[in-house]
């Protein structure tokens, strides 16, 4: 639903200015460390954004290989220009449910601390400049924050840092094998 159509439609009012009301009341949280330049993507019915910085390429996901037992949000193996990279769905982490990737979901190479990763995306969107003034998420304010997850920006773009999301303790598997 656009933001147009919600205006028109007095019975949303209410709703609209009990959660404006909740998001006044939050402080606006200063994020020094992200980058200016942000990746906007799609991923099911909201957009987030990368630094621009840590991102190597954007690509068509073209085909992967499944890996057996792993967890949902591991999509599988992926061949970026002769090098197997990881790819990942954000979904399952963000406790969202996992769906297949579309027939026109993108791989975005993300450069990760001693090489890179995937991580899948509905449609690459654009890359644009973010205000450094962020509000917390919804689910911050209400107690469920992930770590990796910095803020939201004035378009309602979800923020995420790429260090903190590679640091994330789920995306470490099977650590107890030789």
């Amino acid at each position: 639903m656009r933001i147009k159509d919600l205006r028109d439609d007095l019975t949303a009012w209410p709703i609209l200015e009990a959660r404006a009301r909740v998001l006044a009341g939050q402080a606006v949280v200063a994020a020094p460390m992200l980058a200016d330049e942000m990746l906007i993507f799609q991923l099911g019915e909201a957009r987030y954004g990368l630094p621009a910085l840590s991102i190597r390429g954007v690509q068509p996901l073209g085909s992967w290989t499944a890996l057996p037992s792993t967890p949902p949000f591991i999509v599988g193996l992926v061949n970026v220009r002769g090098r197997l990279l990881t790819a990942l769905d954000l979904r399952p982490l963000l406790d969202l449910p996992a769906v297949p990737p579309v027939p026109t979901a993108q791989l975005i190479v993300l450069a990760a601390s001693g090489g890179d990763i995937g991580l899948l995306a509905d449609a690459a969107i654009t890359v644009e400049r973010v205000d450094r003034m962020l509000m917390p998420t919804p689910c911050a304010a209400a107690g469920h924050a992930v770590a990796w997850v910095r803020g939201v920006d004035r378009d309602m773009h979800i923020l995420l840092d790429p260090a903190a999301l590679l640091a994330d303790p789920r995306l470490i598997v099977n650590a107890a094998l030789p």
